[in-house]
């Protein structure tokens, strides 16, 4: 029977309901295009901003997106495991997402505590050197980019860190940051006369 069908469909016969082209060819599309138009009229609010309206030679066309979101998870011996989300999109409540504010993605992250130094591992794929901008306190070093790709990133630190004593290098997508802890003061034994 399917064989029956296919050479129909070959030689130009499309068979009961479908008696022209056009028809046929709305058929097959139809429902595809109702689906989308449902799923545009359900879209919340809060992800309006990921719909871009662009003009083309064919007419208007709407882009959706990039959503991304991803998280990693690491365990290392003898401390709690992590989960770190990353993306441009977070969760605001129970089944509900919204857009990072800026449009600026959160890239993934491994921060490891060396001794006396905390190496951070970005990864910021689609980026210029030239469009990073590294800043640091004592508490935090903050990552941001410029230019088409927007990622933004704070790590806390749990010791002070000497905001004189970074380096950074970048390649191919990756960036690595080596943020020395600042030196703990030693506090000299004084002693206490007795009276």
């Amino acid at each position: 029977m399917l064989k029956r069908m296919r050479r129909r469909m070959e030689r130009g016969f499309r068979g009961f309901p479908f008696f022209e082209e056009e028809e046929y060819e709305r058929s097959l599309w139809e429902p595809f295009e109702n689906m989308v138009k449902m799923f545009e009229g359900e879209i919340p609010e809060d992800l309006k901003d990921f719909v871009k309206e662009e003009e083309t030679p064919s007419g208007k066309v709407r882009r959706f997106g990039p959503f991304v979101y991803g998280f990693s998870y690491s365990k290392r011996p003898g401390e709690e495991p992590q989960i770190q989300e990353f993306g441009n999109i977070r969760q605001a409540g129970p089944g509900r997402v919204v857009p990072a504010s800026g449009g600026e993605r959160e890239p993934l992250t491994e921060v490891v505590d060396l001794n006396g130094v905390y190496e951070i591992t970005v990864e910021i794929p689609g980026v210029e050197k030239e469009e990073i901008d590294l800043s640091a306190t004592e508490e935090t070093l903050s990552i941001e980019t410029t230019g088409e790709r927007k990622y933004q990133k704070k790590v806390s630190f749990e010791e002070p860190v000497d905001p004189d004593k970074v380096d950074a290098n970048f390649r191919n997508g990756i960036l690595t940051i080596e943020v020395e802890k600042k030196e703990k003061e030693k506090k000299e034994k004084k002693k206490v006369e007795v009276k």
